[in-house]
């Protein structure tokens, strides 16, 4: 196995070599992704492949730290990243997560900041195309195609996060519980079943509740028969899915008329 932030090609590695694996990479994953990732790089110049280096980061860890210098751009093209915030007393909240295809670093050089503007965690064991933020900032203006995927993708996670903040900020107990499972769901995109690969520590940092309340509104939900139970795991099925979502729909339009 692969050690946290191990390099999968080294510096002895012939620039066609590197080029090779990173095709090699693209070729290898989901059709989606694949298409996702050949789509940003379809206009790349050659320097760029040869200046990127394929990293392995394994499940919990912090690759990018807040308010540290933003020296190095990340490409996620195989797994999920959460970006985390510290509240007052260490306690740890879960605002945003990430699944391929996903680009950190470039906000901060867009908008011309020198340091990282939160902190991102793997959340399963993910593997990324790294360049300096250097290259990154040399290439993207050149490239108007992947500038403009960029910028899309950027004003998409602008307005996501704030209707997230907002949304978590006036649903209480089961029903946050309840949104978080629903977004967890159509990240995944299944084609029925979901088993939700979270754990309740992670639900309890993504809700900014305690595990004992997270603890009673999955019961809770189970009772209403929103989500099932497969051991310790919590199932959700297409139609329990379309139930909370129903549920949910009132509720969020009723609060948005107060602001």
């Amino acid at each position: 196995m692969l050690s946290t932030g191990c390099l999968v090609n080294g510096d002895s590695m012939s620039l066609e070599e590197n080029i090779s694996r990173i095709m090699e990479l693209q070729n290898n994953l989901p059709r989606e992704q694949s298409e996702a990732l050949n789509k940003l790089l379809s206009n790349a110049p050659r320097w760029v492949l040869e200046s990127t280096q394929i990293v392995k980061k394994e499940k919990n860890t912090i690759f990018v730290e807040e308010n540290t210098p933003a020296d190095t751009v990340y490409i996620l093209v195989d797994g999920t990243v959460r970006a985390i915030d510290y509240r007052i007393r260490g306690v740890v909240y879960d605002y945003m997560w990430f699944h391929a295809i996903k680009v950190f670093g470039s906000m901060e050089i867009f908008f011309e900041i020198p340091l990282y503007m939160t902190t991102l965690k793997t959340v399963t064991d993910c593997t990324m195309l790294v360049m300096s933020r250097a290259s990154f900032d040399r290439w993207i203006w050149d490239d108007k195609n992947a500038l403009r995927m960029e910028i899309a993708r950027i004003g998409d996670y602008l307005l996501e996060e704030s209707r997230n903040e907002r949304v978590i900020l006036f649903l209480q107990g089961a029903d946050r519980i309840i949104y978080l499972l629903t977004k967890s769901y159509e990240a995944k995109n299944p084609k029925d079943e979901y088993i939700v690969n979270i754990s309740r520590q992670e639900l309890a940092e993504r809700s900014g509740f305690s595990i004992k309340t997270v603890n009673r509104s999955v019961q809770k939900l189970q009772q209403d028969g929103f989500i099932g139970r497969r051991g310790r795991r919590i199932v959700i099925s297409r139609a329990q899915y379309d139930s909370m979502i129903n549920y949910l729909e009132p509720i969020i339009a009723h609060e948005w008329e107060k602001i």
